[in-house]
């Protein structure tokens, strides 16, 4: 009912791509984040068991609420019911996650199947850590997205900037660089992140 409000999907040309497939239900996209709301009417449906790094526990509630936004724009229900998410709990309520925790959740994923990972956080420290989980996953045949992050500057950001890992950086309406997207040689792929319609945590959407 909220396609009209979602202009990001038209501007990648989603409708073309619709019309050659609407996904598979047995794919699942990792989640490396704040969790994911498992209440949410439009994420509940396509969670599976994940795990929270923060606690040792397979509470996957989101404690921020970045990864239920994050997770609604990559695999929110819709009229096709495919694909799936598997929450990783690696960011904590202060909005603060370590780098050993982001690479466990690469690995934790990769070993569990899954071979899309998204990790829409990073740092700018570069870490033999991090490229190492991702050398890890990307042998067990799994991708790793990344935010380019939202400074507004060249300064690469990690896992972003690792080798084998694919860079995003946002975009808006107009196609141009969003205001506080990160840039440089870095990055891989530019797509639409500003004022994204998506899932809040709580049941909503913002």
């Amino acid at each position: 009912p909220s396609y009209a409000s979602q202009w990001h999907l038209p501007q990648i040309s989603a409708p073309l791509a619709w019309d050659v497939t609407k996904g598979n239900a047995s794919t699942t996209i990792a989640i490396v984040d704040s969790g994911v709301d498992g209440t949410h009417p439009d994420l509940a449906p396509k969670l599976v068991a994940g795990w929270n790094f923060l606690g040792a526990n397979s509470d996957t509630s989101d404690v921020l609420g970045h990864g239920s936004a994050v997770a609604g724009t990559a695999a929110a229900v819709t009229d096709n019911l495919s694909g799936r998410m598997m929450p990783l709990v690696v960011l904590n309520s202060s909005n603060y996650a370590t780098y050993l925790d982001i690479a466990n959740a690469i690995i934790y994923a990769a070993d569990h199947g899954v071979r899309v990972i998204n990790v829409s956080i990073g740092g700018t420290s570069a870490s033999s850590t991090l490229q190492s989980a991702v050398d890890y996953a990307w042998g067990k045949g799994a991708v790793v997205f990344a935010a380019a992050m939202n400074n507004n500057n060249s300064t690469p950001a990690y896992p972003a900037a690792c080798d084998k890992v694919i860079a995003v950086s946002a975009t808006d309406s107009s196609d141009a660089k969003a205001s506080f997207s990160n840039y440089g040689t870095y990055i891989d792929l530019a797509a639409p992140g500003t004022t994204i319609l998506t899932t809040t945590r709580g049941g909503g959407y913002g």
